[in-house]
């Protein structure tokens, strides 16, 4: 019986010796056909640092953070039209993240991109909801920076993370999920993940009500705090919400009113700005994908209001540098983008 045990143990040893000598292999002779290394919690914020990795020239002077609101939803041509340079904007927001981990990932990269002047943080209803009991740190940090920053050997990290679970799953469909504009990992030439969702692919709202966790306003006002302490300005979006969302759940929208008035001392004393687009009409429901993303027409034409209410030129201009980049068509003509130096009056009463 013990011959029995030890002969299933060896052959397991094996097994999985074999299987982690591969991947290895793999990782040695072509990591770029493999996922990211599973580093993070998340599989877009591996993509994120192996996008930073790939791109060692970036020197951003405008961050952006958040979640996928973040993420999906800002046009990275907008902000360098605003800051009259190219490679000035970096989207370092992904996917998931609730108000205290975009101050963690705000800290991982200030401490690497030492120009940032500026940091733009979109937020809506779902980042707000829970700051308690979900862990802060998404990653290890100082591997993080040795994969990113420091361009150690990429197979290093596939082995110390060695997750072939996670590594099969995320391989069998990687190139489909990269597709520009519709792939859920794609990410553009400043690290944005925009989407142009088509009809027959739409699940609805895709949200239902959230609630608000009063720690998650308290790490939005400790990140104002810290860029205020570092001479970066902070500029806050609540940007649009599906109307459909907003009439079926008055009170998650009630609630941003809430955080906003949370946050009037911070904007007295100039240690953010906030922007209010919740419940900006000029947005309808075939600008949509869900909830709380925007198509990408709809992500230009808001990106180029964003950017001019932060400084920037108007947004026309932007829109015509956005649609010299080479973005695959959409199939669907770019709205004129709306002159507006401010976004419209909100509910709330505050701008």
């Amino acid at each position: 019986m013990k011959r029995f045990a030890f002969g299933l143990l060896a052959g397991c040893i094996g097994v999985f010796g074999t299987i982690a000598a591969s991947y290895g292999l793999l990782a040695l002779a072509s990591p770029e056909n493999m996922p990211a290394p599973p580093i993070t919690r998340l599989s877009a914020l591996d993509e994120k640092l192996r996008y930073i990795r790939r791109n060692p020239e970036l020197d951003p002077q405008i961050l952006a953070i958040g979640s996928s609101i973040a993420w999906r939803q800002l046009d990275g041509a907008a902000f360098d039209a605003m800051a009259g340079r190219s490679g000035a904007f970096l989207n370092g927001g992904t996917v998931h993240l609730q108000m205290h981990q975009s101050r963690e990932m705000l800290d991982f990269y200030l401490d690497h991109f030492s120009k940032v002047r500026s940091v733009l943080l979109l937020a809506g209803p779902p980042d707000f909801s829970d700051c308690s009991t979900a862990p802060a740190a998404m990653m290890p940090e100082d591997e993080a920076a040795a994969y990113a920053f420091r361009d150690w050997p990429a197979a290093y990290f596939y082995l110390r993370f060695f997750a072939p679970q996670r590594f099969i799953k995320a391989a069998a469909n990687l190139p489909e999920r990269q597709k520009p504009l519709l792939g859920d990992l794609w990410l553009d030439r400043w690290g944005s993940g925009p989407l142009h969702v088509p009809e027959t692919m739409q699940r609805g709202l895709r949200y239902g009500p959230t609630g608000t966790d009063p720690a998650c306003i308290d790490a939005l006002l400790g990140m104002a705090g810290d860029l205020r302490a570092r001479g970066v300005a902070f500029t806050l979006v609540f940007p649009p919400v599906h109307p459909a969302y907003r009439e079926k759940y008055p009170a998650v929208m009630a609630s941003l009113c809430g955080i906003a008035r949370r946050l009037e001392p911070a904007i007295a004393d100039g240690s953010l700005r906030l922007l209010q687009y919740q419940d900006d009409p000029r947005y309808g429901e075939a600008d949509f994908f869900d909830a709380f993303h925007l198509q990408f027409p709809a992500v230009q034409r808001f990106s180029g209001e964003v950017a001019q209410a932060m400084g920037g030129p108007p947004p026309a201009e932007m829109l015509i540098a956005s649609s010299r980049r080479g973005v695959p068509d959409t199939g669907k003509a770019l709205r004129p983008a709306v002159p507006a130096a401010a976004p419209p009056a909100s509910q709330c009463g505050l701008t």
